[in-house]
């Protein structure tokens, strides 16, 4: 069974994620650019939420 993982770099859309009920798998430090990542399994729920926090951005209403 093949499972694919969400990267986020994005601090905002890390904390939008959590909020929202979705729970990340760990949150690491890129050993080569020492950022930090939230990683997420990728499912449906989680695309939705990804497609709602872009629509909040860019102003418009997600439904």
């Amino acid at each position: 069974m093949k499972k694919d993982f969400f990267f986020c770099y994005n601090g905002t859309l890390a904390n939008f994620l959590r909020n929202s009920g979705m729970q990340h798998i760990t949150v690491a430090q890129d050993p080569i650019t020492k950022k930090v990542f939230s990683l997420f399994e990728i499912n449906d729920e989680l695309q939705m939420k990804i497609k709602g926090y872009k629509s909040l951005q860019n102003g418009t209403k997600h439904t």
